[in-house]
């Protein structure tokens, strides 16, 4: 047992090992696309926002063509392009005498002191190693640096030093800072000089003292020997510039061209100074106010985000499809706002898109940082009036919001979608409706407006039926749609299992109402569990007959094979399971449960078969414990399945205290420790499970006559006895060949 543990741990703490570096990665690409999508979000808003009344300013796409009156200098481009040619010019070095035996006498005198303060610290009472310095010691120590400052941990590690280890560090050092001086130490590689003495210590040296006392020592005595002559480098900077033409205009010539592109800082100088651009400031807080309040809201967004749903800012798909549904409402925005429709415009599309893709709670801050984005850009339209933001802002939340909750109650049909739209675009129009007859006595007004509304709704609604058939796909969700889709028995996979592998077809479908009843009890994702339950084990497709219930009417074809091999080919139906998953595009999360449902677990059989030797990695699992509590949920419902039809007509007690057995053998191994589920749900899963295989074992109305039967009932009864009481195989114990599964 000892060595099952030991080896377990090995074998856990490789498979934990890379599961940490993938996560670090992935961490990071979230952190960029997150930074990105909110740089992206925060431009597309500013540019959005921009009013054209006003004048024209940085980053606005022209509405008219304006021609240059005269030739004209384009002095941003041409002092840009005079930049980089002078930066492309070679600095200019030169050497720098007596550097070297400058940077050898500092180093020595470093040494002196640094020895001064060891050998203080040998005549400290109980000096040692490990012996640690209080306050008055360690400023005393300090005290006796003047040419270098060693922080506390610095002078600690030097000050237990012994004298062997510091003067191989003294020899070592002033051999590696000799040499590399002997070379060119360039002017601002100083650091890539330091790093290369580093290197050369690092083998010899301890690491403690390499980085408390070695780096300190050479970030004060190392000096560059190559120098930039400042005045040739000018005099050639200054040369490169002036080679430089300017980019001039000529008389006729378009600066700003209709339509095309947006207008840049160069194109507002030229006709600044032609005068041909509106002598009105540039209303720095209405930008400012924008941006603030943008910035905010995409903090407040991801702020809950973060603390209520982390697995949303988790996964790399949402995340797009948030960054998309908000550049989606700035993009609606901003042409509603273009076209002078800003009540037509359809708000609401990312926000039903958004409840369809990622769920109701996690979508709702998501929908209120949409309808803010978006309502600001409509409010900023040249035909928009100062109550504009506010009945924008307050219609769109209510109409998502209602959407929302609609859709969040959908089945596979796509009727409630239509549903959402129709209540969505009434409550838009009312919520209008309401909002002019509080502000306005233009009644022809706010009813064109209210009706608009509707109008927008509706089309979003149309533009949510398009974009779920599109994003559903290509981000490969586990939506409702999607799961119930993947449900239907006749899926080529479902109907492959049936065919190949009918023991592991029932098999599977057993575990499937185990685990979607059970995470229905726990609160987790049932339909989800159930779509687990279903292909956890697809991998058996390619050796079905390898599998114990697939071998009804045949032998045992691990009878005559090596345990070692044997365990192999039980493991490999995950690695199977994911390449056929991946080739019938299951879902990454139906993915998760294929490859996490046995853990890093032991097959236990073919390792006590092999007579338990002390590496157990060939015996293994190569995958990592659940992270989901579906996938922990399969992982559960499987046990309890495999192990179950062990006992022998069970009480119902008996059969709870079988699968709490079960269950807390998978806790105690670990394979429940990054799952979310609690104790509580445990034992409401060892019920629910309980609940449903009790009927395994039910009674059955006894025929005195068996030999009146017809060929088929005997067939029936038959498989009913092999599949309630196996024939017992020659294996170290029952419990064992539960596991071997």
């Amino acid at each position: 047992m000892n060595k099952i543990s030991r080896s377990g741990n090995n074998g856990g703490s490789k498979t934990r090992s890379i599961y940490e570096k993938l996560v670090s990665r992935q961490r990071l690409f979230r952190i960029l696309m997150i930074a990105a999508g909110t740089l992206l979000v925060l431009l597309a808003s500013f540019i959005s926002i921009s009013p054209k009344r006003y004048q024209l300013t940085v980053g606005m796409v022209p509405n008219v063509t304006i021609f240059a009156t005269k030739d004209v200098v384009d002095e941003v481009t041409t002092q840009s392009n005079r930049n980089l040619a002078a930066a492309a010019v070679t600095p200019t070095y030169k050497f720098a005498e007596d550097v070297t035996e400058q940077v050898m006498t500092n180093l020595d005198n470093m040494f002196v002191q640094l020895s001064a303060v060891r050998q203080y610290a040998e005549t400290l009472p109980e000096y040692g190693p490990a012996r640690q310095y209080d306050k008055e010691e360690l400023e005393y120590a300090a005290g006796m640096l003047n040419i270098l400052t060693l922080r506390d941990y610095q002078l600690i590690t030097l000050m237990n030093a012994t004298a062997t280890q510091f003067d191989e560090l003294i020899s070592s050092m002033r051999s590696a800072v000799r040499n590399t001086m002997q070379g060119h130490v360039s002017q601002g590689q100083e650091n890539i000089a330091i790093n290369s003495i580093m290197q050369i210590l690092g083998y010899k040296t301890s690491v403690g003292l390499l980085q408390n006392v070695v780096h300190p020592v050479l970030k004060a005595v190392i000096s560059p020997n190559m120098v930039i002559d400042q005045e040739q480098t000018d005099t050639a900077k200054e040369a490169a510039m002036k080679a430089v033409e300017p980019v001039v205009y000529k008389q006729g010539q378009s600066i700003v061209v209709r339509g095309e592109g947006r207008i840049r800082q160069n194109q507002i100088d030229m006709l600044r100074t032609l005068g041909l651009l509106n002598d009105n400031e540039i209303d720095y807080r209405l930008y400012g106010g924008a941006v603030l309040i943008v910035l905010c809201a995409l903090c407040a967004m991801a702020a809950f985000l973060w603390l209520a749903f982390p697995g949303i800012l988790n996964d790399i798909r949402y995340l797009a499809i948030i960054y998309l549904s908000l550049l989606m409402t700035v993009l609606f925005s901003f042409l509603g706002k273009s076209l002078q429709l800003i009540y037509l415009t359809p708000l609401i599309t990312g926000s039903m898109l958004l409840t369809l893709t990622i769920g109701l709670l996690p979508s709702l801050p998501v929908n209120l940082c949409s309808a803010l984005i978006g309502s600001l850009v409509l409010s900023s339209s040249a035909s928009a009036s100062p109550t504009d933001l506010g009945t924008l802002l307050v219609s769109s939340v209510l109409a998502a919001t209602l959407a929302s909750l609609i859709l969040s109650r959908r089945s596979i049909q796509r009727s409630p979608v239509l549903q959402a739209g129709a209540a969505a675009a009434v409550t838009g129009f009312l919520s209008v409706l309401g909002f002019g007859l509080l502000y306005s006595n233009n009644t022809a007004g706010f009813l064109e407006r209210a009706l608009n509304m509707g109008g927008g709704i509706v089309i979003a609604t149309i533009l949510c039926i398009a974009g779920q058939a599109l994003l559903e796909p290509a981000f490969n969700l586990p939506t409702n749609d999607r799961l119930m889709a993947l449900s239907n028995p006749n899926h080529p996979l479902l109907r492959r299992l049936l065919l190949e592998a009918p023991g592991t077809y029932h098999h599977s479908i057993l575990i499937a109402n185990m685990a979607e009843a059970s995470a229905e009890a726990v609160g987790a994702n049932a339909l989800l569990a159930r779509l687990g339950g279903y292909y956890h084990d697809i991998g058996k497709l390619k050796r079905p007959h390898y599998f114990k219930e697939n071998q009804i009417g045949m032998g045992n074809l691990h009878d005559q094979t090596d345990p070692a091999v044997s365990a192999a080919i039980i493991t490999s139906h995950i690695r199977d399971g994911l390449v056929l998953g991946r080739q019938y595009r299951l879902p990454r999360e139906i993915l998760q449960i294929v490859e996490q449902h046995h853990g890093n677990s032991l097959v236990a059989y073919f390792y006590a078969k092999a007579g338990e030797p002390s590496d157990d990695s060939s015996f293994r699992y190569d995958s990592i414990p659940p992270q989901s509590a579906e996938a922990a949920i399969v992982m559960l419902c499987d046990t309890v399945e495999a192990a179950i039809r062990t006992l022998n007509a069970p009480t119902p007690e008996e059969i709870k205290a079988f699968i709490w057995k079960l269950i807390k053998g998978k806790l105690d191994a670990g394979m429940l420790s990054n799952s979310p589920l609690t104790i509580k749900d445990l034992y409401t899963i060892r019920d629910t499970c309980a609940t449903v295989v009790h009927g395994i074992f039910h009674e059955r109305i006894g025929y005195p006559d068996s030999d009146k039967q017809s060929p088929l009932a005997k067939m029936r009864s038959t498989f009913s006895a092999s599949r309630l009481n196996p024939a017992p195989v020659a294996a170290p114990s029952d419990a064992i060949k539960s596991e071997a599964k």
